[in-house]
């Protein structure tokens, strides 16, 4: 039974998380259901999405980011840091992107959930995370944009319940 409520609660979580928590950037491309796509002439940010892992009794959380390119085949490279805080934090260096279905889809590594790069998730009301999507062409030209995303007290709530904290 804790088994089956963990594997749902690793389902639910995320999609609640994107649906209810995220908000539109100056670059948005329209309003989606919780997350505004940011997007620039060579790809549109679809989605990224924290989620919170138990993992053998350990807590963790981690970011799913998708990515669909404008055309096919573009890309050599793609580097996703958090910079919120004064340093940036490199969460995803893609050197040889694979698409699937027309899209890229990432999942950054595992970060202790009482790490010092997810003290917001301990902060009173909601946070709002930077990310900056960097995109290298195969003609090796890059390019940047950023992602805000509104995490509210209930999302980080429920992340902290999910993780016992």
């Amino acid at each position: 039974m804790r088994a089956r409520l963990n594997d749902l609660v690793s389902i639910v979580v995320p999609i609640v998380l994107l649906s209810g928590c995220a908000s539109p950037s100056s670059n948005s491309s329209g309003p989606t259901p919780g997350f505004a796509q940011a997007e620039n002439d060579q790809v549109i940010v679809a989605g990224a999405v924290f989620q919170p892992v138990v993992l053998d009794g350990n807590y963790y959380v981690r970011w799913n980011f998708s990515i669909r390119p404008k055309q096919a085949n573009t890309l050599s490279s793609i580097r996703i840091e958090d910079v919120t805080d004064p340093t940036p934090l490199l969460l995803v260096n893609d050197v040889a992107p694979q698409l699937d279905g027309g899209q890229w889809n990432e999942t950054a590594g595992l970060m202790a959930a009482s790490a010092a790069s997810v003290h917001w998730l301990y902060e009173p009301n909601d946070s709002i995370r930077t990310f900056r999507f960097t995109f290298t062409g195969l003609d090796g030209r890059s390019d940047s944009l950023e992602q805000q995303i509104r995490y509210s007290q209930d999302a980080k709530n429920l992340v902290r319940a999910t993780l016992k904290m």
